[in-house]
């Protein structure tokens, strides 16, 4: 598995820098016309995935100020946005439970706290304190669990979207599992890998004002695009 990939693809490309420029314009477009920007770049990520799994790395795709072919990658972009929307929904569902339980949890908690100080003292304060602290770490190795595997199911049912441009094949719910599970390992490293270079990225935005911060996520976009189709390869 290449994780950077994308990178080098980048560099490769002459005129990679100046994509990354209109794909900032691109992303600041979305705050006059909401989610065009988006689905434009989106499209874009899907032909550059669909000429990464033959072996064209460079040239990525053309990106530009061209409204038949913006219209063409909104049609394109369109399809692994649905499929991420609708995969998302079970899961911040099920986020949302798992919250209420928590908190549902910590409240108990205190409310134990305060009846082991009353019934035993410092000593039964103590008790009770530890059982929230126990709580709490097996909460949050949970979200943290449910996070990863939120993300490698939505990674799969993204690339079969993007690969065959049809959103039916991301909603093939037996086969985007089977996927994944052949899957684990290299999602699992390679999602950490997307998380460190996120954070770069996060970094590179607070430390210039927020000037990098949108160029860093068309980069950023890249890499994570070239990550499925080193997901495809493999």
């Amino acid at each position: 598995m290449q994780y950077l990939r994308g990178w080098t693809a980048l560099k490769n490309d002459p005129a990679g820098w100046g994509k990354v420029g209109w794909g900032t314009l691109f992303i600041l477009s979305s705050m006059c016309i909401p989610a065009f920007g988006q689905l434009v770049l989106l499209g874009w990520n899907s032909l550059m995935l669909r000429r990464a799994v033959s072996g064209q790395d460079s040239p990525l795709p053309r990106l530009e100020f061209d409204f038949d072919y913006m219209l063409k990658l909104v049609g394109a972009g369109i399809k692994p946005f649905l499929a991420s929307m609708l995969w998302s929904m079970p899961f911040v569902a099920l986020m949302m439970g798992g919250y209420c339980c928590i908190y549902i949890g910590m409240f108990g908690m205190l409310g134990g706290v305060a009846a082991g100080a009353e019934a035993g003292g410092e000593a039964g304060a103590g008790v009770g304190l530890g059982l929230r602290l126990v709580l709490m770490c097996l909460a949050f190795v949970l979200r943290f669990a449910l996070i990863i595997a939120a993300n490698m199911i939505m990674q799969i049912a993204v690339l079969r979207a993007e690969i065959t441009d049809d959103v039916g094949a991301a909603l093939r719910f037996g086969e985007v599992m089977t996927m994944t599970k052949m899957l684990m390992k290299e999602l699992f490293i390679g999602l950490l890998v997307m998380q460190l270079v996120g954070m770069c990225v996060a970094f590179a935005g607070i430390f210039t004002l927020y000037l990098l911060l949108f160029p860093g996520i068309v980069v950023m976009q890249v890499i994570v695009t070239f990550f499925r189709a080193e997901l495809y390869r493999v």
